[in-house]
């Protein structure tokens, strides 16, 4: 049963950000996807907090669902001509593309992790999900965004 909630969860996220992903890519692409990381980053620190607070691994399916979400949308945010602005994203976004979806697959996968590790209800999991998830991140900003 719970599995099946964050199954559900996740498709209703992802048909959220495909869509929404398509009208973000048609306006600023720059303000969308620095939108993009910072509702992440907001995600990310909502996570940290129930570990540190050693709550329930259930409330983690929230916040990994909207994780979800914001990562499928997150290629769209970078078309060909969005490299120039203010912006910290480096040319290899565009030069490396296959690097870059790698980067980007890691972090989808390390996301379901996560997904799957809230709802099996063990936080020991959701906490080593959590620093996996945070791993990619790193390696992203590593070769792809300017410090």
């Amino acid at each position: 049963m719970r599995k099946g909630l964050i199954v559900g969860a996740i498709g209703l996220a992802l048909s959220g950000a495909l869509l929404g992903s398509v009208a973000i890519a048609q306006g600023d692409p720059i303000a969308a996807r620095k939108d993009n990381r910072k509702q992440a980053a907001a995600q990310m620190k909502a996570i940290k907090g129930v570990i540190d607070s050693k709550g329930q691994a259930s409330a983690v399916v929230p916040a990994a669902a909207k994780l979800k979400e914001l990562s499928t949308a997150l290629p769209a945010l970078f078309p060909v001509g969005s490299d120039k602005g203010d912006t910290k994203a480096l040319p290899t976004v565009w030069s490396d593309k296959a690097g870059f979806a790698a980067a980007h697959k890691a972090e989808s996968d390390a996301i379901d992790a996560l997904a799957t590790a809230a709802g099996s209800g063990d936080m020991s999991k959701v906490a080593a999900a959590f620093g996996a998830v945070g791993k990619t991140c790193g390696g992203c900003h590593e070769k792809f965004r300017a410090k």
